[in-house]
């Protein structure tokens, strides 16, 4: 149970940290370009984490050499490409737009952990499931169907599912990490790797493209997302994983709405409609029937 509590708390705290990321791709998208936002925000975080993963990288070094297939391809789905492709879809498309999209992660999860490792869709946990996507639907529409009627595809809204796409498969692959790599010598790994696949597109962007001019706004929304989005969350993410599987903390993390709609309040004093107080129990409750198990009586 302690274990348990542990996984969803840590996938709790990962996906709160998270929404702020959707306020600071939005805040950075004429700040920076792209590639570079995402390059200097995972060099961040990995300047934060090497001190800590320091001593477990040496004891570490087999298993990391042996498996380096591996962490090279969580390292390009994870930091290579997952928030490069949500900071392209903020240039372009509405936030709307990538509220509903994003969080089709889960969705992901659940359908390739049915395929590649037959994991059961259990009736209960559909239910969840559908009751969470009714509420998310609600949540970002504000109760008004003609917003959602009134949506446009354009290039933003492919970015942001290329973006949920890398995010279901990598919480999907993390299951397959191997356990004589510790959690923090695993995400040491990964940011390194990634970043190493990320630099020849960050030169070429930087060649071609106007330098960022250095700014308050710029170095604190990097911050942000180096510290919390990619260090902090990251860290809680791998816990949650390795504690309640991939599946589980995919579901958890249909609760990013709620906690964006929230940050909305505080941050940008936005006001919260009925509808969306109705679409976030909607999604909590979904998750509470969709995680929480059934006991199961006894036979006499």
């Amino acid at each position: 149970m302690q274990q348990t509590a542990l996984g969803y708390g840590s996938a709790l705290l990962a996906t709160l940290i998270w929404s702020g990321n959707f306020v600071v791709a939005r805040a950075l998208a004429d700040l920076i370009p792209p590639w570079q936002c995402n390059f200097w925000r995972w060099l961040v975080a990995l300047l934060v984490l090497l001190p800590f993963a320091g001593p477990h990288l040496r004891q570490d070094w087999p298993g990391i050499r042996k498996h380096w297939g591996y962490l090279s391809l969580m390292g390009i789905l994870g930091v290579t490409l997952m928030n490069t492709l949500i900071y392209k879809a903020g240039q372009s498309t509405e936030s709307l737009n990538m509220a509903l999209l994003v969080p089709t992660a889960p969705i992901v999860i659940l359908v390739f952990s049915r395929i590649l490792y037959g994991e059961p869709i259990t009736p209960r946990r559909l239910a969840g499931v559908l009751v969470v996507l009714a509420g998310v639907l609600i949540l970002v529409s504000r109760g008004e169907w003609q917003r959602l009627a009134g949506l446009k595809i354009n290039s933003g809204d492919f970015w942001a599912l290329g973006c949920a796409l890398c995010f279901g498969l990598y919480s999907l692959f993390m299951r397959r990490r191997p356990q004589q790599i510790s959690p923090l010598s695993f995400n040491a790994a990964t940011f390194s790797l990634g970043l190493l696949c990320a630099l020849p597109f960050t030169v070429a962007e930087a060649c071609l493209l106007p330098l960022p001019r250095l700014s308050p706004a710029l170095i604190t929304g990097v911050l942000y997302a180096g510290i919390g989005c990619s260090f902090a969350a990251f860290w809680f993410w791998t816990l949650a994983v390795d504690r309640i599987g991939p599946v589980q903390a995919g579901i958890v993390y249909y609760s990013l709405p709620v906690f964006a709609a929230v940050a909305s309040v505080l941050m940008l004093h936005e006001s919260i409609a009925p509808p969306q107080v109705l679409g976030g129990l909607l999604v909590i409750g979904g998750i509470l029937v969709a995680t929480l198990a059934v006991p199961r009586q006894r036979g006499r």
